[in-house]
């Protein structure tokens, strides 16, 4: 029993020698203030160089299918070849149109002969009118006849017309000077009217499209240059300016696709060619400090400020545009004059006086 008793009393004078250890403790710590490294925070306005990898591509692209259906005759050219105006590209079997344009040209001519027949009886009953040998109507039924006749006459060139238009439909023919970039049919294959035959790249414009994030899509002005230079050969470059932006984001990478304009296009510069766009987005106030300042407040971006008055810590959330190696550009979340501790934040705690060497302070 008295073993026991003298066990309790030890357990407790060794706890009360801890507890005050531990209140010596802190008022050395309080009395010892921390030093501190910090940097004055002033803003300044930073531009930012942007570097985009985009691919060259004509201007103008062209999908090219037959009007009608039928069977290709002959394809005359193949992927690469470089077309001029109006030059055939693919004939279709011309048989069955032909047919159809002979068949609209009979009934021209019995339509042209039905109508001359309708005109003399016309011309005849206003004769035998003018003698009083007929009566009024009968010259009114002769020019209803020729008039019902002139109208299938109309009808019949019509249909002649657009027989022959279609027979000029079996062949396809370049719109314009190109490069054929695709060909998807062969000669004896059966095609359906609009069904996809070829893809031109026209020779005379080219651009250099690029797929941007949102936040360049939002952040650049429409009148921006951008430098475009090959990436197989970065000497060769030309200055562009955006042509068009589309509207809307793609599904699947949920980025937007600028086109620029490239005028007086080196040749170096193929279609497929890959090139890097740069362009320097609007400066902005921004605040510049260490990496190494950067703590977190909530899982968010945070840094200690050093209270001018009593010289206690005070931690900020802030709001980091981006990032370099070595530092944080901060947008928002400080005050200019604001000194920002730049190490060892992680073994520091709000309220916690420190010091720091007014004459080692940078800006």
């Amino acid at each position: 029993m008295k073993v026991l008793v003298a066990l309790r009393i030890c357990g407790c004078i060794f706890g009360l020698s801890l507890f005050l250890t531990g209140c010596q403790e802190e008022k050395r710590l309080e009395e010892a203030p921390r030093p501190v490294r910090v940097v004055i925070a002033e803003p300044a306005v930073i531009g930012e160089e942007v570097a985009q990898t985009g691919e060259i591509r004509a201007h103008i692209e062209t999908d090219l299918a037959f009007r009608i259906p039928g069977r290709i005759a002959t394809r005359s050219v193949d992927v690469g070849a470089n077309v001029a105006k109006g030059q055939v590209l693919a004939v279709l079997d011309p048989n069955d149109v032909q047919n159809e344009v002979r068949i609209a040209e009979a009934e021209v001519r019995s339509a042209e002969a039905a109508e001359e027949f309708a005109r003399s009886g016309l011309e005849r009953q206003r004769m035998l009118f003018d003698k009083q040998f007929v009566a009024r109507a009968r010259v009114d039924e002769a020019a209803a006849n020729w008039r019902a006749a002139n109208a299938r006459l109309n009808v019949a060139k019509t249909g002649l017309l657009t027989a022959r238009n279609k027979l000029s439909y079996t062949e396809l023919r370049a719109p314009d000077a190109a490069i054929v970039s695709a060909v998807m049919v062969n000669t004896g294959q059966v095609i359906d009217a609009g069904q996809l035959a070829f893809k031109l790249a026209s020779t005379q414009e080219r651009d250099a499209v690029f797929n941007v994030s949102e936040r360049l899509y939002t952040s650049v002005v429409s009148d921006v240059k951008v430098e475009v230079a090959l990436v197989s050969d970065p000497k060769i470059k030309v200055i562009g300016s955006i042509r068009d932006v589309s509207p809307t984001a793609d599904a699947a990478t949920r980025t937007y696709r600028v086109r620029i304009a490239l005028p007086q296009t080196p040749p170096a510069m193929t279609l497929g060619a890959t090139v890097t766009g740069r362009l320097l987005l609007p400066g902005k106030a921004l605040f510049t400090l260490p990496a190494s300042s950067l703590t977190s407040q909530d899982g968010k971006p945070a840094v200690f400020i050093v209270q001018p008055s009593d010289h206690t810590l005070v931690r900020k959330p802030v709001v980091v545009t981006r990032f370099t190696a070595t530092q944080a550009l901060v947008e928002s979340g400080l005050t200019e004059g604001d000194a920002v501790v730049t190490a060892g934040v992680s073994k520091l705690r709000t309220g916690q006086k420190v010091v720091y060497d007014a004459a080692e302070v940078s800006q």
